[in-house]
């Protein structure tokens, strides 16, 4: 077996040129093969795959600290039903047109041929002997060490099924773009890594081998965290933010340099009988403030510093598309930040609803998030134009607001409403639009008393016509649709939502749309038909978001019919 083997572009011309010409040859041939990541995006939603065997992580190293992977592989049991689902929308099946047994990298190469890249490179010669169905995109803290360069770079990976045949096949590709248009690569066992130069591909081979992304702690538990394996994995190394905190402070001087220029400056203060008065933009540069704020750069620095790492992946599961998420949660209070009632109000909404969003409030949240506000606004900042708010509204700021949220809130469309109305002249009082709120009702209806008599708006007054039933205050236009909310609807228990809305009872937000509906989405005018055909398709999407010992998950999932 092949152990180890590089190759490299011709000596680069010494000028700028030659340098820029060095790197579009990276992107030409890299992008070639293993980082058409884009297009991998939607072409991957037909090849789902719950990836088993190697994978490109083991061929990057653990300083690795941003990581984009695609699994292309024909063979996965699902690539069936990942098929069926997609030929019911008449957009994909007019579109793209792919047979059960078409070669997804086949079909990658003649899109890439079709701009004019290569079209001397032959697939079934030159590509398809060595090629495999696996690809990654990554960017590597290579450091300081090592003579092949240092800083952050960016790498492409390649499974290859034949090292030698690859080492044949990427220097045709390579030279296939002229002199200035090559990349460099370092093939090891199953897999090729393409960078810049050679000497960059062979020292991530090198650390690697060393320490593998594969083997760290960090990649393993945010890709567990993530779920299921799916079509596209993604990573974030910790890392990556430690990174974003040192350029931080660069930022601060902008504000500097652009005193220097001829760039009018005179900033009038801030007056919280007039917050949005301000302007930054006068007639002299003499003192220009930072860009940035010290505070602003001060917590930027604190937050990038804090991250813990992040992974994402897409997947098909159970007759739908999910998009899930998980990471740490230092930001806005972490633990302390949203409940677990998101759902609450969302479950008892009435089963006709179309649109629901909904979100738990623990106490003391909005005094969470204004500390949180005031790190990037300055002390006080915040309270200033919270009192210009309390001025306007007769609220008492944050406190009134948290009441008025309640423990657990809901916005709710119905799916009978008319939205056509919505572009009337007045706001309709029969629009079956509203907010159910679980709290304590009397202080909620008092708040909602003062805020419009104090608003003295007849719009407001009719988007907040309320009623209430001890713990529970619903509000909007329409006096019969308030009268549905108070009831409990039993959204919750229909199938739409339970399909759609993951891990509902722990969440802390859930956003749903039922397309199914009634006839809120039929009954819009002038709806192109081929839009109404490829909406058809679709039953419903839920989004869900929980905390969960310190790490924060969302879930998006559409289903079909």
């Amino acid at each position: 077996m092949l152990q180890s083997g590089s190759g490299g572009p011709l000596p680069p011309r010494s000028d700028s040129g030659g340098r820029r010409g060095r790197r579009a040859g990276f992107v030409a041939g890299g992008v070639l093969l293993g980082t058409g990541i884009l297009a991998a995006g939607a072409w991957a939603s037909y090849t789902m795959f719950f990836a088993t065997g190697a994978q490109a992580a083991e061929a990057l190293p653990a300083s690795t600290v941003g990581y984009v992977s695609v699994d292309l592989d024909p063979s996965g049991k699902q690539k069936l039903e990942a098929l069926q689902t997609l030929r019911k929308f008449p957009a994909f099946a007019e579109n793209v047109d792919l047979a059960e047994d078409d070669d997804l990298r086949l079909r990658f190469f003649e899109e890439i041929q079709g701009d004019g890249t290569c079209p001397e490179v032959d697939f079934a010669d030159d590509i398809d002997p060595w090629l495999g169905n696996r690809f990654a995109a990554a960017a590597i803290d290579l450091g300081g060490e090592g003579t092949a360069g240092s800083g952050v770079t960016g790498v492409a990976v390649l499974q290859v099924d034949d090292a030698a045949g690859a080492e044949d096949g990427l220097a045709v590709l390579s030279a296939c773009g002229g002199e200035n248009e090559q990349f460099g690569w370092s093939v090891v066992d199953d897999w090729a890594v393409l960078a810049e130069t050679a000497e960059i591909a062979q020292q991530v081979t090198d650390a690697a081998a060393d320490e593998p992304l594969s083997a760290d702690s960090d990649f393993q538990r945010w890709t567990e965290e993530a779920g299921d394996p799916g079509i596209i994995t993604a990573y974030i190394a910790p890392e990556a933010g430690k990174l974003l905190a040192d350029a931080v402070p660069g930022l601060a001087d902008l504000g500097g340099a652009l005193g220097s220029q001829d760039f009018a400056c005179e900033a009038t203060p801030y007056d919280p009988d007039d917050p949005f008065g301000a302007d930054p933009f006068g007639e002299s540069c003499d003192d220009l403030p930072p860009l940035t704020p010290p505070e602003v750069t001060d917590q930027l620095t604190s937050m990038f510093d804090d991250f813990e790492g992040a992974a994402v992946t897409i997947r098909f599961q159970d007759g739908g598309l999910e998009v899930e998420t998980a990471g740490g949660s230092s930001y806005l209070g972490g633990d302390a930040g949203t409940g677990d009632a998101g759902d609450d109000m969302v479950a008892t909404l009435p089963e006709t609803t179309a649109v629901a969003f909904g979100i738990g409030l623990e106490e003391g949240r909005f005094d969470d998030v204004s500390t949180y506000l005031d790190s990037f606004a300055g002390e006080g900042g915040v309270e200033e134009f919270l009192a210009y708010a309390e001025t306007e509204t007769g609220l008492d700021l944050p406190d009134d607001l948290e009441t008025l949220l309640g423990d657990s809130s809901a916005i709710a469309l119905d799916g009978n409403v008319d939205l056509m109305a919505l572009s009337a002249s007045e706001l309709p009082t029969d629009l079956l639009l509203g907010i159910k709120v679980r709290g304590d009702g009397e202080q909620i209806t008092s708040i909602l008393d003062r805020l419009l008599s104090t608003a003295d708006d007849a719009d407001l007054s009719t988007l907040l016509g309320y009623d209430s039933d001890d713990d529970t205050v619903v509000a909007g236009p329409s006096a019969d649709y308030r009268a549905t909310l108070l009831e409990d609807g039993g959204l919750g228990d229909t199938k739409a939502f339970r399909e759609a809305v993951v891990n509902a009872d722990k969440a802390g937000s859930v956003f749903f749309v039922n397309f199914d509906a009634g006839s809120w989405l039929t009954g819009i005018d002038d709806l192109p038909s081929e839009v109404q055909e490829n909406l058809a398709p679709l039953a419903a999407l839920g989004l869900s978001g929980w905390n969960d010992d310190g790490v924060s998950h969302s879930v998006l999932r559409v289903t079909t019919e």
